[in-house]
């Protein structure tokens, strides 16, 4: 039983803390301290790109099994969180308007209509 209660707080801890490790390891102080060496920004960069996609699925396997909602609302902050890590990464210059394509300058929205 207790293997059992282990594993379960592994998964757990698999899904909370992939998301602030990856969001600590994209920080500005570890990019441009590794920007540095080349081994060792490629090395943050697979770590990152590793474990932010692992949690991101623990957690959407944790979200849609039934459990009671503080850890769910808990476990879809950290699959924010993950997002957030890998577009810290890969797309760092890129708002999110143009990750997603959205025009603010809608002729048929509000500032059209004055």
């Amino acid at each position: 039983m207790e293997s059992l209660v282990l594993l379960a707080t592994l998964i757990l801890a698999l899904a909370l803390f992939t998301g602030p490790i990856s969001i600590v390891l994209t920080s500005k102080i570890f990019w441009n301290y590794s920007i540095r060496s080349k081994p060792l920004w490629v090395f943050r960069r697979i770590i990152v790109a590793t474990i932010s996609p692992l949690g991101m699925t623990v957690a959407l396997f944790l979200i849609f099994t039934q459990i009671p909602i503080t850890p769910k609302l808990f476990i879809a902050a950290a699959f924010g969180v993950n997002v957030a890590a890998l577009k810290r990464e890969f797309l760092r210059d890129r708002s999110w308007k143009k990750i997603f394509k959205i025009k603010s300058e809608d002729p048929n929205g509000p500032t059209g209509q004055s």
